[in-house]
């Protein structure tokens, strides 16, 4: 929870990944809030009014998950909703004429991003979607100690790129509002 809200704050793609591994550990506990308390709470040193509100915060995302129906596979409808906004950003940045080095990035990552869509076989709603589940699928890879080919690592260099630049772009549109969308 703590990590989450600075995440939020500081880097939306970071932000949205963890949420995606939370979702993911979440599952691997059966969404068994006992499970989470012994597995994940328990195992920081959190005074008492912490504990509870990071329980507060797991037990909400279990509810949200059995509502929206996503326990099995999916994400919350609040996470994917950010996705979907990062993406009307994009997609802003992309028609807009000062926005030269985010169309250069763009560029280099598209055919990496049109490969990726082709092997997801449309799973993905949109490009940044595609890039941030390349990027989780490299978080997962490294988390297993996986080996990654060198096409691989430099496809999703392309898209950290972009991603980067996009986040950068969102948390600027957040402090300026008035300078995007005009």
């Amino acid at each position: 929870m703590i990590i989450s809200e600075e995440l939020k704050h500081s880097n939306i793609a970071e932000y949205i990944l963890y949420m995606w591994q939370t979702e993911d550990l979440l599952r691997s506990l059966n969404f068994d809030i006992s499970e989470i308390k012994t597995t994940i709470i328990n195992k920081y040193k959190l005074d008492d009014k912490l504990k509870l509100s990071t329980e507060n915060w797991y037990s909400g995302l279990i509810q949200m998950a059995e509502l929206e129906g996503v326990k099995q596979k999916g994400h919350l409808q609040v996470i994917t909703n950010i996705v979907n906004d990062l993406n009307d950003l994009h997609l802003w940045l992309l028609n807009n004429p000062s926005e030269i080095k985010y169309k250069q990035t763009y560029q280099i990552a598209l055919p990496h991003i049109i490969a990726m869509e082709q092997k997801m076989k449309g799973t993905t709603a949109n490009e940044i979607d595609i890039c941030l589940h390349g990027l989780y699928a490299l978080l997962l890879l490294n988390l297993q100690k996986k080996e990654i080919l060198n096409d691989t690592k430099t496809a999703l260099n392309t898209f950290k790129e972009l991603i980067s630049q996009l986040a950068s772009k969102y948390h600027d549109r957040e402090l300026h509002p008035e300078k995007y969308y005009e």
